[in-house]
């Protein structure tokens, strides 16, 4: 009897261990099949590609543009007749014209450095939280963070929550360096074979301490990008309320880094920021987004053939009769100041 009960008791333990290793099978196969669609679906999003930087051809320079009235309104629906452009003062043969209304491709940048307050560092995540809530689904986000070098959180994605989660990695600034320049040459290397228009949107006091990198070389490097940066600065606040009782030195560092954040602005077309509050990020950052959306693009080749590695300034003129009045009304276009033409390798 007692070995007719232990028989059943082994058939019932192996009919239940062989129902479970079914349904287990069962689920992963499930799982597997889910992976494969959603692997699938991955990759079937056009993600950012190669390109060869600034040039669209061997022999082409690409300008970006947006075009704003006296208002700041952008302008939309201009024709190619529109514009004229200029290198070094002698007018160019536009080859290309495009109008763009696109997503954003952007690299978002922030210092998280103990070289700062802590009050710069609030502003960096409540600033960075900002951002991302203004994410829209067909939006390309990409999230790096520097204090000594650089660290990628996050490379791009659509997913505003792997966004976010890569932000909660900010907790304790680790190292008491801010190596900005090195970070701009670090971040613009990554991004010069993206193939499409990519922005930096750089969250930082634009104070560096002790990076590799120069402030000559790093402008020289700014200025021989198409990318367009877009800094907004941190301790607006505490600058307002306690910048007098900082020591002169201290005060020609901060001084020298909204420079600095002016001048990348200035050299790539984009718009430089100084917020005192916090309630102004939405504001900046709505203004951002709409500057990248809606773009002129225009290619050109150069009539200067030489190869002497100087800065060819670029300068851009729209011509318009937005109101309809008959007279063509004051534009403001925004692009790139230049750039570095090769220069011929005298091996």
């Amino acid at each position: 009897m007692k070995k007719t009960l232990a028989l059943a008791a082994l058939l019932v333990l192996a009919f239940v261990l062989g129902a479970t290793h079914l349904l287990s099978a069962q689920t992963l196969g499930q799982q597997d099949k889910q992976k494969q669609q959603d692997k699938k679906i991955e990759e079937e999003q056009p993600k950012p590609q190669g390109r060869t930087g600034i040039r669209v051809a061997v022999n082409q320079i690409k300008v970006d543009v947006t075009v704003q009235n006296s208002k700041g309104d952008l302008i939309q629906g201009l024709k190619k007749e529109n514009f004229k452009i200029y290198e070094d003062k002698v007018q160019q043969e536009i080859a290309n014209f495009t109008s763009i209304e696109a997503p954003m491709t952007v690299v978002l940048v922030t210092e998280y450095s103990n070289a700062v307050n802590w009050q710069f560092l609030y502003d960096v995540l409540m600033a960075s939280y900002t951002f991302v809530e203004q994410m829209r689904k067909d939006d390309w986000v990409a999230v790096m963070a520097y204090d000594m070098r650089p660290e990628i959180l996050v490379d791009f994605t659509q997913n505003k929550m792997e966004v976010y989660n890569a932000l909660r990695r900010l907790n304790f600034p680790a190292f008491s360096e801010s190596n900005m320049y090195d970070t701009v040459w670090d971040v613009l290397d990554r991004i010069e074979e993206v193939d499409s228009k990519v922005a930096i949107v750089l969250i930082a006091s634009g104070i560096d301490t002790f990076s590799k990198k120069n402030l000559g070389e790093t402008l020289k490097r700014v200025q021989n990008t198409n990318a367009v940066i877009y800094p907004v600065s941190t301790g607006g606040n505490f600058r307002a309320r306690y910048e007098s009782d900082l020591a002169a030195t201290s005060r020609l560092d901060l001084y020298q880094a909204d420079s600095t954040l002016k001048q990348f602005a200035k050299s790539t077309g984009g718009a430089a920021f100084f917020p005192r509050f916090i309630t102004e990020y939405p504001g900046i950052f709505q203004t951002i987004s709409a500057l990248l959306r809606h773009q002129y693009s225009i290619s050109y080749t150069p009539t200067n053939t030489k190869m002497d590695g100087k800065l060819r300034k670029i300068k851009v003129e729209v011509e318009a009769d937005i109101d309809g009045d008959g007279k063509p009304d004051k534009l403001k276009a925004q692009h790139r100041e230049g750039y570095l033409a090769a220069k011929e390798n005298s091996d």
